[in-house]
């Protein structure tokens, strides 16, 4: 048998790797060009690729014998699974097993198969090799090219009858099997260095994509402060085009940059590494944002920049100043109603004192004479002062919660502020001030309004100046029409002024200039407050005027005049007072209180009433059946039961037994809400503590001519 001659062989299979390699190379080159591709066209195209490396070795093969050729044609084929997929391994084994049977000769079945089988083996490797982090290392693709001898020797035994098995075997079994395992483990780490480079590739298109799309602008600084680089975000946010960004210094956008002073903030960046700032850029209208940025020095290769990124934060500012806003709004409420309190325990206590002294003293039988007759109306006075403040806190609470009711008719204001004004006379005499009404233009002066509600408010308005205008002082009230449109009253004093700092704040609730403790002047700082609304109720308009303290001030209030077509709203007719006499009149008193009880009695007894008591609401009950009172007064908060059950169980009785009794209720609770509770319980009337003997005796009077 003739020598075997290696070194042709092993010269053509290192030629073949050769070319392989280089094709490989080429492949990685190309491949990134259809990485946007969808996933199937990238499989088909990689399948092609390994394929036609695959045909590029057969085409410079070793002849070991006639028709029968030895090259690393299976290494592209058996590689093509793990690198870029099953659907490519398919694929680049059938083209180059098509190829193998074009090229014919007697080894055509035995290459066919050994094509085949490596493309089975890339699968399974594929199949294998799925979703690990970690990619194989030379050790796997040196077996793989183990396994790749193995594949040849099998199919060797395929080869015709007329091949010389064993002869093709020993000219092959040598270089063949050097190369297939050393070929592949170059093949496969090249791959590996290229499927790097390849998702490095893609991780960085990624990258740039997301920091191009991101919401935040992105400005990429030189050391010089050029702009580099800037998204679209940061085109958006300044208004500038790109290419005039990119034009741009960072001082010339950032206006709290300084160009003369770069050097030293590229230093302090450089040190501090990462910083986050608020800053102001200027807008391309001229205009400026302000922006939250996030800087941070970044070198590489023996450059450096500064990253910027940066968000608008126009809106959260907004929202920071409203909240600040709120928060001052909210600590002010609070210090006010602090205030308000103490304010109010000292006006409460403060009459309280006098009337609690005085009672003491006139129980004890200590005053006289007129002592007494002095302490009854001190206790009578401070009684009413006391009133007053509640009924300025239910108006109060009426007009926060709108429920303040104001019944519009036409009402003439000449007269109306003349009472008001001679109620106001003797309180002004006795604190030494003159007191002055003027009318200023044709009278009589019509509004629509709540004429009760607008005595409430001139008296509120003189109140005021009284209260402010030192002895010796003069108020002087004007009514007069404006333009013949509108009544205007005009209360105008000498007293102690108002700061031009709290001026607009005069009207406001439970405000006082001065709300110390060593204040000259007393009251809750409601009176102006319950002027204003009324005021906006009945659709006029109030302002303050002062020149400063102690100069005296102005208000004045304007009220639309009643024009001639404009209709009064349905209500009530007249004024509902009737005679103070109540001769012969049967009353029924509930009240579990004996100091109310005896009040009440003796009230309605002094104007002829015949009055029988009644302490709880069982009692009354068995009074209503026995007396058939022609009234029934009950108060309604009654520990054994309150007034409106109490009324429920006597509508239960027939006629004859006093169930259609005409009955008041007698409560301490003013609210609207309590009203129509009241009404709706069945209670033709309401009498609200305290209460005027002569209010009491008028509802009385009313109620007992309905029954008659």
């Amino acid at each position: 048998m003739a020598a075997v001659d290696f070194v042709a062989p092993l010269t053509g299979l290192a030629q073949n790797v050769a070319l392989l390699l280089s094709l490989t190379l080429l492949y990685g080159v190309i491949r990134p060009h259809w990485m946007t591709a969808p996933a199937a066209a990238q499989t088909a195209l990689d399948g092609t690729l390994f394929g036609l490396i695959a045909i590029a070795g057969m085409h410079t093969p070793i002849v070991i014998a006639p028709g029968v050729i030895a090259d690393a044609r299976v290494i592209p084929v058996l590689l093509a699974g793990p690198f870029a997929g099953v659907g490519a391994a398919v694929t680049a084994a059938g083209l180059a097993g098509l190829y193998r049977l074009w090229l014919g000769g007697a080894g055509s079945l035995a290459g066919l198969g050994t094509i085949l089988t490596a493309g089975a083996l890339g699968v399974a490797v594929a199949l294998r090799w799925r979703g690990r982090a970690r990619e194989p290392g030379p050790a796997a693709f040196f077996l793989l090219g183990l396994a790749l001898d193995a594949t040849l020797l099998l199919w060797s035994a395929a080869l015709p009858a007329g091949v010389d098995a064993r002869r093709v075997v020993g000219a092959a079994a040598i270089p063949v099997g050097l190369f297939l395992p050393f070929g592949t483990l170059a093949l496969g780490l090249l791959l590996v260095h290229t499927s790097r480079r390849h998702e490095e590739r893609e991780r960085l298109m990624l990258t740039q994509w997301s920091l191009e799309h991101t919401a935040e602008a992105l400005l990429w600084i030189d050391s010089a402060g050029r702009i580099v680089h800037a998204n679209a975000a940061a085109v958006r946010l300044t208004g500038y085009a790109r290419d005039e960004l990119l034009a741009l210094r960072v001082w010339d956008l950032d206006l709290d940059t300084d160009g003369r002073r770069w050097p030293e903030q590229w230093a302090a960046a450089r040190a501090a590494g990462s910083v986050t700032a608020q800053r102001r850029w200027r807008r391309r209208d001229g205009g400026a944002v302000p922006v939250e940025t996030s800087s941070d020095h970044v070198e590489c290769r023996g450059r450096a920049w500064i990253s910027v990124f940066a968000r608008d934060i126009t809106e959260r500012q907004r929202v920071e100043r409203e909240r600040a806003l709120l928060l001052a709004r909210e600590r002010e409420a609070n210090v006010l109603k602090d205030q308000f309190l103490a304010v109010l325990s000292h006006e409460l206590r403060t009459p309280l004192t006098s009337i609690l002294g005085y009672a003491r003293l006139l129980r004890g039988g200590s005053l006289r004479g007129e002592t007494a007759s002095r302490a009854l109306e001190l206790i009578d006075r401070n009684a009413r002062a006391q009133a007053q403040i509640v009924d300025d806190l239910l108006d109060m609470s009426s007009v926060v919660l709108g429920k303040l009711r104001v019944d519009r008719r036409p009402v003439d204001l000449a007269p109306l502020v003349d009472g008001e004004v001679e109620a106001a006379r003797p309180e002004a005499e006795a604190r030494g001030l003159a007191l002055q009404r003027r009318v200023v233009g044709p009278v009589p002066a019509v509004v629509l309004g709540d004429a009760g509600r607008l005595q409430q408010l001139v008296r509120n308005l003189l109140s005021n100046a009284l209260k402010f205008t030192p002895p010796g002082g003069r108020i002087v009230a004007t009514l007069e029409i404006a333009d013949g449109r509108e009544a205007r009253l005009v209360v105008q004093d000498t007293g102690s002024g108002i700061e031009p700092a709290f001026l607009p704040h005069v009207f406001d609730r439970f405000r006082q200039a001065d709300s110390s403790m060593t204040r000259v002047h007393g009251g809750l700082g409601v009176g102006l407050a319950i002027v204003r609304d009324l005021v906006a109720l009945h659709g006029g308009r109030v302002w303050a005027d002062s020149p400063g303290p102690g100069q005296g001030a102005t208000f004045t209030v304007a009220l639309p005049l009643l024009r001639a077509s404009q209709p009064a709203r349905d209500g009530d007719v007249g004024d509902g007072t009737a005679a103070l006499d109540l001769d012969g009149v049967r009353v029924l008193v509930v009240e579990d209180e004996a100091e109310t009880r005896e009040l009440v009695a003796m009230v309605l007894g002094r104007c002829g009433a015949e009055v029988t008591a009644a302490a709880s609401a069982d009692q009354a009950l068995d009074e209503v059946q026995r007396v058939r009172p022609d009234v029934l007064v009950s108060d309604v908060a009654m520990p054994d039961g309150d007034g409106y059950t109490l009324l429920r169980r006597i509508r239960a009785l027939t006629p004859e037994r006093g169930g259609r009794t005409p009955a008041a209720a007698l409560t301490a609770y003013a609210g609207r809400e309590e009203a129509a509770r009241a009404r709706a319980a069945g209670f033709e009337a309401r009498v609200v503590k305290p209460f005027e003997p002569a209010e009491l005796v008028r509802v009385v009077a009313e109620l007992s001519r309905r029954c008659a």
